[in-house]
């Protein structure tokens, strides 16, 4: 017999199975991977929620603030007044029923504020000034991520007090003032100068530049925009800003008995709220069909409830005053279809008229930015001031975002847009911004499909409970209850974590061939074993959360 023959130790008598190389056989290997979450990629503040949900479940509540804080600086506010669009995007939506993370969100922004607290004080002080024109939500993030960098702010407005919208047009049942001020308060505690009861305009910039390396326009939206059915000079026609203020300010203006509402959005539906608490009958018409209002659910819900007749996909056409009273002449519509993105054209449907009977009529359609001492200094189109991708205006040195620069009217959008503009403003300076680490290039979306819901028993989906209508609609109390803290600890297990590694060892205890172990070395907690994974995808498989990948080999 010619040659050796090479003998392979039996596993038996070696106890290992080291000698036997199987990643010489793939054309595949296992990766681990950090994707993002479909709710990541609709939040307007870019928050990293998989992460600060899973410390909520881990019961590391200050870390879980400390996460949401680095993109969003009033989480107990945000948590109130967000549209939500990360629960639509959430991934168990289809499974048994979105995550309620707005509710988690308040929790965490409502705990900071018991437990007092504070941001850290900047590493570094610059010499650079900026000026803040406006102290509502992109203001307020603009000047928190700004001075975070070690930059000099000053907030300009034109108010007693910061907070914008949030302070003068968000009613007490759905935001308590004491939250504002305290998340307010926490801001300026940075270090951050205010200067209240000054509203700037244009004429102002030539001022502001000597004194400031950049400007930050954000004094948002507050121009009523008025139906022309309705006569501009008749005290019974009020606006839904206006309203809502004297409300906020604890003088509300006089409605008498019969209140009408024209609007769908959540402006629309904050005036129906307070109006509910004031006057004894409140109906809403809405150009939109209820399906398609720009209201959330929730709170179309909540003002029915309290009693508000909807009237929706209707319009105004004539407006007849009867001896004090006005009479409207209405009529169904639809809404065409075949318009240009953000154009609203009613088509009227023949033989729907009816009539509607009010003391007061209150339009809440739609503000605008009061930008008549503006145009000519920084570039203004559609109505608002324009910007770049990066909230440049047409003027070196000025940035713009907020209501004053978009038409997404959005309190979370604007904190988002805040954040962003600060960024910008501070590579203008000439200062290096911090990339944190994110997602690979590559990283794909997690899909319902990437989650093995087999490791997720069904649960019913939870939400803050409600003060009964019977108490609620006779205060202005708030009327939303918070978590609770099981409530808050069964809504941060429901969470797929979709696309972040939780260290379950799924991975690990499933390879058939050993070829994943747990390194604390590691970017993503494990290592691949080369020479034994032969890429068969049963970590992949048996990941939960859609963590886990199949990298083709090139060569």
């Amino acid at each position: 017999m010619t040659g050796t023959v090479k003998r392979v130790p039996s596993i038996w008598t070696t106890g290992s199975t080291d000698i036997l190389n199987t990643g010489t056989w793939r054309t595949a290997i296992a990766v681990h991977e950090h994707r993002p979450a479909p709710c990541y990629g609709v939040c307007p503040v870019d928050g990293d929620i998989p992460v600060w949900v899973q410390q909520i479940r881990n019961e590391k509540f200050k870390e879980a603030w400390q996460t949401l804080v680095e993109n969003n600086p009033i989480p107990a506010a945000i948590g109130r007044t967000c549209h939500r669009p990360c629960e639509g995007a959430c991934n168990r939506t289809e499974y048994d029923g979105a995550v309620s993370i707005n509710a988690l969100e308040q929790y965490v922004g409502d705990m900071a504020i018991r437990e007092g607290w504070e941001f850290p004080a900047p590493s570094d002080e610059l010499d650079q000034k900026v000026a803040v024109i406006g102290g509502g939500p992109a203001g307020l993030s603009c000047a928190y991520q700004l001075r975070r960098k070690g930059v000099q702010v000053t907030i300009f407005d034109a108010n007693p007090e910061l907070g914008g919208v949030l302070r003068y047009g968000v009613p007490e049942f759905r935001l308590p003032k004491k939250m504002v001020a305290a998340e307010t308060k926490r801001i300026v505690d940075l270090g951050i100068e205010v200067v209240t009861g000054r509203k700037l305009t244009g004429e102002d910039l030539g001022e502001l530049d000597q004194g400031y390396s950049a400007i930050f326009i954000a004094f948002g939206a507050h121009e009523p925009k008025r139906l022309p059915q309705f006569s501009k000079d008749d005290s019974r026609v009020l606006d839904g800003i206006t309203f809502l203020r004297s409300v906020r300010l604890d003088a509300p203006m006089e409605l008498g008995r019969k209140v009408l509402v024209v609007g769908g959005g959540s402006v629309a539906m904050d005036v129906a709220g307070s109006a509910l608490r004031l006057a004894r009958q409140v109906e809403i018409l809405a150009l939109e069909g209820r399906e398609v209002m720009p209201a959330p659910e929730d709170e179309i819900e909540d003002v029915i409830e309290e009693g508000a007749i909807l009237n929706d996909g209707a319009m105004v056409k004539a407006v007849e005053d009867l001896s004090g009273t006005l009479l409207l002449h209405c009529i169904k519509v639809e809404l065409d279809q075949d318009v240009p993105p953000g154009v609203i054209r009613p088509i009227e449907i023949a033989g729907t008229e009816f009539t509607l009977e009010a003391d007061t009529v209150i339009l809440a359609v739609g503000q605008d930015p009061e930008l008549v001492d503006w145009e000519g200094r920084v570039q203004v189109a559609r109505g608002m001031v324009e910007v770049d991708n990066d909230y440049r205006t047409s003027r070196v040195g000025i940035f713009a975002a907020g209501d004053v620069a978009s038409s997404e009217r959005f309190v979370a959008t604007a904190v988002g847009d805040g954040k962003r503009a600060a960024n910008s403003i501070v590579r203008y300076l000439g200062q290096k911004i911090v990339v944190e680490e994110g997602f690979a290039d590559e990283a794909k979306e997690v899909a319902i499909d990437d989650i093995n819901t087999f490791y997720f028993p069904t649960q019913e989906p939870g939400e803050r409970d409600k003060v009964a209508v019977e108490i609620r609609k006779f205060g202005f109390d708030e009327i939303r209850l918070g978590l609770t803290d099981a409530q808050a600890f069964d809504q941060s297990k429901r969470c797929f974590s979709c696309g972040s590694c939780i260290e379950c060892d799924n991975c690990s205890i499933f390879c058939p061939d050993m070829a994943i172990i747990k390194d604390s070395d590691a970017p993503l907690y494990y290592k691949v074993l080369e020479q034994y994974c032969k890429g068969c995808g049963c970590c992949l498989e048996e990941c939960p959360r859609g963590a886990m990948g199949v990298k083709e080999e090139t060569k």
